[in-house]
């Protein structure tokens, strides 16, 4: 985890990284949480062939290397991770020949 800068309003972004490469960044704002999920074109293509995920999110990111999410309440989180876990395998099956690491991903 970083913790990142939004350029126009200065606010503190915690980012999550793995390998080396970005999963997602929350926005915090009052009561308000929403995540920009951050992906590239060869994990993008296998997010959303990936039946495992719901529908909705693989339509979001199939559009852009990136997508907003805004969270409503706590069963939001539960298809979002879902989708980050997902491409947390890709990441680590990339990776290969390099040792991963192993830790639990944080809920």
């Amino acid at each position: 985890m970083k913790v990142l800068y939004e350029k126009h309003s200065s606010e503190s972004t915690p980012a999550f990284f793995y390998e080396g490469r970005q999963l997602f960044h929350l926005h915090l704002r009052g009561a308000e949480m929403s995540a920009t999920f951050h992906t590239d074109f060869k994990s993008r293509v296998r997010l959303t062939e990936n039946q495992g995920i719901d529908w909705r999110l693989r339509d979001e990111i199939r559009k852009r290397t990136w997508a907003g999410f805004a969270f409503q309440s706590s069963k939001d989180l539960g298809p979002f991770m879902e989708l980050v876990k997902a491409k947390y395998q890709i990441i680590g099956e990339e990776a290969g020949g390099k040792p991963r690491e192993e830790r639990p991903i944080a809920f």
